[in-house]
């Protein structure tokens, strides 16, 4: 296990990258670490990530032999994801994830199952447009009205709202009858309230400072 007690960590996938938001990230959560081959990606644009996890099937033969500085942990095992492992041998204060979304929608569909199921700190999935993360038992945002603001249950998940177009009071949403995408907000300040975990907040993504502030103050 790996901790950066009260920092933020990104974490680097083998999807889409937009660089830019690579240095947006980074910026907000110093600490990189690549799944797999990811870190061959990380170099190649000028980072240099602090560990490469995973199977190691996909990183380049002569990796570790130009980049001695970081820290290889291998993990041979095919029951998880890389991205699981890096969620499993890091301790951070929250994490963003680049390179998760926008790919192999299965790589996309694993990747928002392990946000749903790791509950040690909240994780940021950064795609092309949006910032998805688990909500908490209590979250409040302060957005601009008129905001798309998606729940999205990955199990049957009670949830009350206050400040979106579509209010809801302690109302049954899940992925196999009511889903709630495609929300808006009509003020301010939007409240989210659930019981239970499994309910994916998504965003734009140029809120994503605001949520994570929101969401680890």
């Amino acid at each position: 296990m790996i901790e950066f007690k009260e920092i933020g960590v990104t974490f680097l996938g083998g999807g889409e990258v937009i660089v830019d938001d690579l240095h947006t990230s980074v910026k907000l959560a110093p600490n990189l670490i690549a799944a797999d081959g990811a870190a061959d990606f990380a170099v190649e644009n000028g980072f240099l990530p602090k560990a490469a996890i995973g199977d190691m099937d996909s990183i380049s033969k002569d990796f570790f032999t130009y980049n001695s500085k970081v820290l290889k942990i291998h993990e041979k095992e095919q029951e998880t994801t890389d991205f699981d492992k890096c969620l499993k041998n890091i301790k951070a204060k929250f994490g963003i994830g680049i390179g998760f979304l926008g790919a192999q929608i299965d790589h996309e569909l694993a990747a928002l199952n392990s946000i749903v199921i790791h509950d040690k700190y909240p994780i940021f999935l950064i795609g092309k447009r949006d910032v998805i993360f688990n909500c908490p038992s209590f979250l409040n945002l302060i957005l601009p009205a008129g905001t798309r603001v998606s729940l999205f249950p990955m199990c049957k998940v009670r949830v009350s709202t206050e400040g979106l177009a579509w209010p809801l009071h302690n109302e049954l949403l899940s992925p196999l009858e009511r889903i709630g995408t495609s929300n808006v907000s009509n003020c301010s300040r939007v409240k989210i309230e659930t019981h239970s975990k499994g309910l994916l907040i998504i965003l734009p993504k140029l809120f994503l400072s605001d949520v994570i502030d929101s969401v680890i103050s």
